[in-house]
């Protein structure tokens, strides 16, 4: 097939578009910055001349139209992040929104079957149920612009879904796995997090964890026309907190601390910090979402995933070694901190 992708040039785009050139199909990005092509599509080992390439932003309608004349589907996994600042963050909201209902409407109509949409387990994540299935509602209502934009387009492609139309939509949980160029995936970043603190509060909850291959096999199983819409949870396996731990010790024969912590102590610190940055911008992990999937993370139903893609997953424990592997690789953590790794 002719297939689409925004986003190519982020983390899970460029492991996507891997996926589908190995599986066979040809290729085509719809990209803001193609220098980045190079570094982080062509870090996979892919041929990046083989890639068809269209320059021009989600949100501009002319551009999304060229980028998806002549394909036979489209994967959407473009989206912005969040900006520290509150009217920045807020634009986020409307630029992701924006963008997903310009990109599947195109595609749509330019006759795509299917159109992927990459959404995000956040988008449906509620720490009361004991399973995170794909039937959740959108959390629209979420605090966290980014969470809110991705519940907001998740309420987009279920209407879209509603009306009959071919809409995908693939729910990833924490994708990590090999770096590509110096991307490493948000849940690396925790694992960065917690070597450089040398602790980790163990308590309730963990990782939901699904290596970004493994989600490209998934994206390449779903493009399959004629089936109507359907969606596919994509959390991967829940490492539990002290597993996490366990992963570490090994991977880099350090001593992490693993010390025994309430998780409304991590929820509180998230909001803290949260308020904090709003006055002095600054990055960290400890942001209010993070902490409840961190503390409150669930099982999720992949069952589709197995059943109906035939997608299996690697064991969750050496995607996270894999993924330290990578942070020492691409520089993020010193010998000292890498430890063996570095040996």
């Amino acid at each position: 097939m002719r297939v689409l992708v925004t986003g190519g040039t982020g983390y899970v785009g460029a492991h996507a578009v891997a996926a589908l050139l190995e599986a066979g199909h040809d290729v085509r990005l719809l990209v803001r910055r193609p220098e980045r092509i190079a570094t982080t599509v062509g870090a996979t080992g892919v041929d990046v001349d083989a890639l068809e390439v269209v320059v021009g932003d989600m949100v501009d309608p002319e551009a999304v139209a060229r980028a998806v004349s002549g394909m036979d589907a489209t994967i959407h996994a473009a989206a912005v992040v969040a900006a520290l600042d509150r009217k920045e963050a807020e634009k986020t909201v409307e630029v992701n929104v924006t963008g997903t209902r310009t990109v599947i409407d195109a595609a749509l109509a330019a006759g795509c079957d299917p159109v992927i949409h990459v959404s995000s387990i956040a988008a449906v994540f509620r720490p009361t149920v004991d399973v995170i299935s794909s039937e959740l509602p959108p959390v629209v209502d979420a605090v966290n612009p980014y969470t809110r934009s991705k519940a907001l387009a998740e309420e987009l492609a279920r209407d879209r879904q509603a009306s009959g139309a071919p809409v995908v939509i693939v729910y990833p949980g924490g994708v990590c796995g090999p770096p590509v160029g110096d991307l490493v995936g948000e849940a690396a970043t925790g694992l960065e997090s917690i070597l450089k603190i040398g602790m980790l509060a163990v308590t309730e909850g963990g990782i939901n964890v699904i290596d970004a291959r493994d989600l490209g096999r998934i994206f390449a199983a779903a493009l399959q026309p004629g089936r109507g819409p359907r969606r596919y949870m994509a959390g991967g396996t829940l490492v539990d907190l002290p597993g996490i731990v366990e992963v570490l010790r090994a991977a880099t024969g350090r001593h992490v601390l693993a010390v025994r912590t309430p998780g409304s102590v991590y929820r509180g610190l998230g909001r803290a910090m949260d308020g904090l940055r709003r006055v002095i911008p600054f990055d960290s992990v400890f942001t209010a979402e993070a902490m409840q999937l961190l503390t409150l993370a669930k099982d999720t139903d992949d069952s589709a995933v197995r059943d109906d893609l035939g997608v299996t997953y690697r064991d969750a424990r050496e995607t996270l070694a894999t993924s330290l592997r990578g942070l020492y690789a691409t520089g993020r953590l010193s010998p000292r901190l890498a430890g063996t790794l570095a040996r």
